[in-house]
């Protein structure tokens, strides 16, 4: 399985449930950022990861499935069992980019 197709999946849904979202989808790398995911060892981008496979299987899912786009019907039944910790497992996949993007600007002006 392709933790990294996983996490770009994860995080195109997560901009689909923003109505407003800041992020222009365009300019935004859904891929390099799913590679900086899973690839920084941070434990909370870990656990979220863990928390959704969870979710997905518990919706009743096709495993398989998860590092291929997701459907509606599949975001439906993956926050109707999955609820607020979904949506929060999400979020904590996005805080982690940000924090490892961060620190990846911070040691290029260094340098």
């Amino acid at each position: 399985m392709n933790h990294a197709k996983i996490a770009a999946e994860a995080l195109r849904f997560r901009m689909s449930t923003l109505q407003h979202t800041l992020v222009d989808a365009d300019r935004f790398d859904v891929d390099a950022a799913a590679t900086i995911a899973v690839t920084c060892g941070d434990p909370t981008i870990d656990g979220a990861m863990r928390r959704l496979g969870t979710a997905w299987v518990r919706a009743g899912l096709e495993p398989e499935r998860m590092g291929q786009p997701w459907s509606e019907e599949d975001g439906r039944r993956l926050l109707a069992r999955g609820g607020t910790d979904v949506i929060d497992a999400l979020d904590d996949i996005v805080r982690g980019v940000a924090r490892q993007a961060a620190a990846l600007a911070a040691e290029a002006a260094l340098a």
